[in-house]
């Protein structure tokens, strides 16, 4: 087997890994969500006020908005990046490349946001699937400039 066939399966293993994490942390109520987020969110209140004096309870759903929304666009960033990994093993032009690796990403954060309607007290956000975008176009746009 090609040294190429071999780095393609492993590629491939892990964007799925990617997708099963991704779609365990979509299977969570929104309760448990919420909990996972909150223990992020404390974190932050708690590190500003004692290293920074700094006392920011008062903004602590804000704080909490903003923990989600970089957890979507951080973790569509890490599979846009291994997305382009996986198609770069193929012999086709690098514009494609990004491209393909976009269209999966944002097709990935649909079917995504579609699978949260299914959830107990979850829904799904168009500005989720734009975050999670965002963070594919990135992801691949950046992998295809820095590496190779």
């Amino acid at each position: 087997m090609k040294v190429k066939n071999i780095k393609r399966i492993i590629y491939l293993i892990i964007v799925i890994i990617w997708m099963i994490v991704v779609f365990s942390f979509s299977n969570q109520n929104a309760t448990k969500s919420q909990g996972s987020s909150d223990i992020i969110t404390n974190k932050i209140v708690e590190i500003s006020d004692d290293y920074f004096a700094l006392d920011i309870k008062s903004t602590e759903d804000t704080i909490s908005f903003i923990v989600r929304k970089l957890a979507h666009f951080s973790i569509y960033f890490l599979g846009g990046f291994l997305i382009y990994n996986f198609i770069n093993t193929f012999s086709i032009n690098k514009k494609y490349i990004i491209i393909f690796s976009i269209v999966l990403g944002v097709v990935y954060a649909c079917t995504d946001e579609l699978h949260q309607l299914f959830i107990d007290g979850r829904s799904a956000q168009m500005m989720d699937v734009f975050i999670d975008s965002c963070g594919v176009v990135l992801a691949a746009v950046t992998r295809n400039k820095l590496i190779d």
